[in-house]
């Protein structure tokens, strides 16, 4: 039987005006893209859309997840879907978890997009990243898009400890610190716990510092992988089994990686691949398909592409 199963991937429900990773839903778009969901697919868990992938009838079947730990997860998006009647698996970072501060790449959108080309520093940005040296222009819009495109590419496949002081020395560059937004906000303890007490709402693991694992040392890796799924179990009361890997494409993870996920106890694990789950799919190496800011005809054309095994 050929197979009618996608995982869903978003990141945040919000009203996003520059969103250059094309991150966030708006939450009408949001409500619109249920509505679809509720009346082409079958939405079940994603343990159950792994265990078992193929449908039995003749609706296809979508299993729903975020990644990352925005506090818009709980306080938008998990209501709309309450509301619908429908369930979905929430991977926190323990960066979310704490509550405090943004994530590096956020800090590097207010740091870079925020600036007018009145106040953008007229000299280039120069930096040491993993050993070569990069040099952007922000005199202008369209040169601070190029540059955060550069930037995003370089720092999200190095080591925590090497990107804060990355993103430090821009903001002592263009005079400023990067300000903690509203639309950035992260769940934080009492947020992740409101989360998990909404029926058909699962918490699952996304690392303490989204981490790309293979870049780590076994030590690190362990750490990562342990002490977050601890660390929510405790903050929610309820086991934590499954797993997404940061950032999620083919560099996020290797056999080492995935071995660690497996004996740090967790059941599956999500990628940011785009493929459709069979029987035949790795439970550690679960593809999906990221949802974007569509309106409800453009997601249910994205949906007919995803379930022909198209890239949306």
């Amino acid at each position: 039987m050929r197979s009618r199963s996608l995982v869903l991937m978003y990141h945040q429900i919000t009203e996003a005006g520059v969103d250059p990773s094309g991150l966030a839903v708006s939450p009408k778009n949001f409500a619109s893209q249920l509505s679809v969901l509720k009346e082409r697919c079958e939405v079940v868990p994603l343990r159950e859309l792994q265990l078992r992938s193929e449908s039995r009838g003749k609706r296809p079947r979508v299993a729903i997840t975020f990644d990352d730990g925005y506090a818009d997860n709980g306080e938008v998006g998990a209501p709309i879907l309450e509301a619908a009647g429908l369930p979905a698996s929430f991977f926190i970072t323990g960066i979310a978890l704490d509550g405090q501060g943004e994530f590096w790449w956020d800090s590097l959108e207010h740091l870079l997009l925020d600036l007018s080309d009145q106040s953008a520093p007229q000299d280039p940005f120069e930096v040491v990243i993993g050993g070569q040296r990069l040099r952007v222009d922000l005199r202008t819009l369209e040169a601070r898009l190029r540059a955060h495109k550069a930037l995003n590419r370089r720092l999200r496949i190095r080591r925590p400890e090497e990107i804060t002081p990355v993103i430090e020395a821009l903001a002592a560059h263009v005079s400023r610190e990067a300000p903690t937004c509203e639309r950035h906000r992260l769940a934080g303890p009492d947020g992740v716990l409101a989360l998990s007490r909404i029926p058909g709402m699962t918490i699952g693991s996304h690392t303490i510092r989204h981490a790309l694992l293979p870049v780590l040392s076994p030590e690190a890796r362990h750490h990562e992988l342990e002490e977050s799924r601890r660390l929510l179990a405790d903050a929610i009361g309820k086991p934590v089994v499954e797993f997404a890997f940061p950032y999620g494409g083919e560099d996020a993870f290797d056999h080492e990686s995935e071995v660690a996920v497996r004996e740090a106890g967790y059941v599956l694990a999500c990628r940011a691949v785009f493929g459709r789950v069979t029987q035949r799919t790795d439970p550690y190496k679960i593809p999906r398909a990221q949802v974007f800011d569509r309106d409800e005809q453009e997601f249910s054309a994205d949906l007919d592409s995803g379930f022909k095994g198209r890239v949306p």
